[in-house]
């Protein structure tokens, strides 16, 4: 990957951090969830009714804490919600699904690996490229950060009570970056949806299934959920309604799953 390539996925993370422009509205403050930061990124572009203020830095975590601490207006949670949430006056509202990617380097023969497989390669246990029918090549893996949705997500369905034996990359996306360039690389990452593979990467099928809108069985995907205090203001509810209609979800469809 070009250095021209890393420049603009970087300049990308601090456009994340900043208030994006729009015409008219209340500046409505957004906390959670990086993935679904992505799709609040091409909001601010297209959304004139507000302006919006992001902070990922604080992950899928900070979404479900910011609406009681006053510090958001809607909150962004890329997992399951907590029971006890939706029992405190909070409204969710799903608004797609997320699929977590398999990645390796483009020059890796492997194109499917079990679940079982991929637990063992996580974990330590399976060391090197040959053992799953690859080149006799070390196996290098990597994770993203502790507090990653990301990263639970695999850790509940692929590595279950077995701890990862992992780098661990930030942000999350420099995984991309050192897969890209080490062919004995491999982690995981948002999928890239519809057709957003970036150069030096391939992924990998996890069970042998593809990730697709159409295919249900695919095992490593997540709900994506804006979180507000019930009731929520007007300028919030407009936002929600239109990331749910047609033309909301058409951008949304961008990166991920829709719900309609």
């Amino acid at each position: 990957m070009k250095l021209r390539t890393l420049v603009s996925i970087l300049a990308g993370l601090t456009l994340l951090a900043a208030p994006l422009q729009a015409v008219s509205g209340e500046n409505i403050r957004y906390e959670g969830s990086p993935a679904i930061g992505k799709f609040i990124e091409i909001t601010g572009q297209v959304y004139h009714k507000s302006s919006f203020m992001t902070n990922v830095k604080t992950k899928s975590k900070g979404g479900e804490e910011c609406v009681f601490n006053g510090t958001c207006d809607i909150g962004g949670v890329a997992n399951q919600l907590k029971p006890e949430l939706t029992g405190k006056g909070v409204k969710a509202t799903l608004i797609g699904k997320d699929a977590v990617a398999i990645i390796v380097n483009s020059d890796n023969p492997v194109t499917s690996l079990s679940l079982a497989q991929l637990r063992d390669i996580f974990s330590g246990k399976i060391r090197n490229w040959k053992e799953v029918g690859g080149q006799d090549l070390a196996v290098d893996p990597l994770v993203t950060s502790l507090i990653s949705a990301t990263h639970d997500l695999v850790k509940k369905i692929v590595m279950g009570d077995v701890e990862f034996r992992a780098r661990v990359m930030e942000p999350d996306p420099t995984i991309v970056l050192y897969v890209s360039r080490d062919k004995g690389a491999i982690g995981f990452t948002s999928a890239f949806i519809p057709n957003r593979k970036p150069e030096g990467v391939k992924e990998v099928r996890p069970n042998g299934e593809e990730v697709s809108a159409a295919n249900p069985n695919y095992p490593l995907s997540r709900p994506l959920y804006l979180i507000t205090k019930d009731p929520p203001g007007q300028d919030v509810r407009d936002f929600i309604d239109w990331t749910l209609s047609e033309e909301g979800q058409s951008y949304l469809k961008i990166y991920f799953l829709g719900v309609k």
